[in-house]
């Protein structure tokens, strides 16, 4: 599995389990537990954007990738 391959696979997880979490805080009645929820969620929101801009490099200085 290439690098970039493994990226793509990386940050369609990190989507998944952002919605996973956003499902769970909405599920859930406790508001520490919807806190948590919500923080953990914030948290993956936050990296998938570095991810993306990991995979834009690894595309632009490989020409197999483009």
């Amino acid at each position: 599995m290439t690098v970039k391959t493994q990226l793509e696979k990386t940050i369609l997880t990190a989507q998944d389990l952002c919605s996973q979490l956003k499902y769970h805080a909405l599920e859930t009645e406790v508001p520490a537990v919807v806190e948590m929820y919500e923080r953990m969620h914030q948290q993956v929101e936050d990296i998938i954007p570095r991810l993306k801009g990991r995979l834009a490099h690894v595309k632009d200085e490989e020409p197999q990738f483009r």
